[in-house]
C-alpha cells in the first residue's frame, strides 16, 4: 500500500511539474512578447511610392551625403501641379507644423513619424509658399494629425504648387542616423521609382553617397 502511495504522489509530482512548467513557459512568452528587448521588432520599413498621381511629377533629386558634410539628406519629388501624398507604410504621426525657412526664403509644412523604435520619416510640404497665409493653406491641406496612425496607401493630404520648385522632401532616420530612403522601397515602389527616375531622375543614381541599411 505504502508502495502504491509512493508511486501515485511521484506521478502527481511529475505532472504538476510538467503541467506548471508548461504554463510558466506560457507566461514567459507572453511576457516577452509584450515586454521583451525594445528593438526586437524594429525591422526596416517597405515603402509604396509616396506620391499617388505620379503624372505631377517633373523631376526627383536624390540622397546626396558624404563624410564631411550634408549635401542633400533626402529624396526630392518635385512637381508641376497638385500632388496626392500618400503614407509609404504604416507609421504614428509624432509631428506636424509650419515653420520658415531662411535658406529658400519660403514658409512650409511638414510632417514627422515614428515607423518603430529605429526608424522615424519625415516629409515636408515645400509648396514654396511666399507669405504665411499659404502657408497655413498648405498645412490645413495635411489631413492627418499628431498621434494618429496611419496605414500604407493612405492619404495623408496634398501638396500645392504656390511656386517653381514645390516639392515634398523624403528624410528618413535609422537611430537618428540619415540614411538613404531608396534602398528601403518595396518591389512595387522600387519599380515605380527606377521607371520614373530613368525619366526625370538628377543622375544616374538616387543615393550618390555614404549609406547605410
Amino acid at each position: 500500500m505504502e508502495r502504491k502511495w509512493k508511486i501515485t504522489l511521484g506521478i502527481s509530482i511529475s505532472l504538476i511539474i510538467v503541467i506548471g512548467g508548461f504554463a510558466g513557459g506560457l507566461l514567459l512568452n507572453n511576457y516577452l512578447r509584450n515586454n521583451g528587448p525594445p528593438n526586437s521588432n524594429n525591422d526596416p520599413p517597405i515603402f509604396a511610392f509616396p506620391v499617388a498621381n505620379t503624372e505631377v511629377l517633373a523631376a526627383i533629386y536624390g540622397y546626396l551625403w558624404n563624410e564631411t558634410h550634408q549635401i542633400h539628406d533626402g529624396i526630392d519629388f518635385m512637381i508641376n501641379g497638385t500632388a496626392n501624398i500618400i503614407a509609404p507604410c504604416n507609421m504614428t504621426v509624432n509631428d506636424k507644423g509650419l515653420f520658415y525657412n531662411e535658406i529658400g526664403d519660403h514658409w512650409q509644412a511638414g510632417l514627422s513619424f515614428d515607423i518603430n523604435d529605429d526608424y522615424e520619416l519625415f516629409i515636408a510640404f515645400e509648396s514654396f509658399a511666399q507669405n504665411e497665409t499659404y502657408g497655413n493653406l498648405q498645412l490645413d491641406a495635411i489631413i492627418v494629425d499628431i498621434g494618429q496612425e496611419v496605414t500604407k496607401g493612405e492619404l495623408l493630404g496634398q501638396l500645392f504648387l504656390h511656386h517653381n520648385g514645390a516639392h515634398i522632401h523624403f528624410m528618413l532616420h535609422k537611430n537618428s542616423e540619415r540614411v538613404c530612403p531608396y534602398l528601403y522601397f518595396g518591389t512595387e515602389g522600387k519599380v515605380i521609382f527606377d521607371t520614373l527616375w530613368s525619366q526625370i531622375g538628377s543622375s544616374s543614381n538616387p543615393c550618390n553617397g555614404s549609406y547605410s541599411f
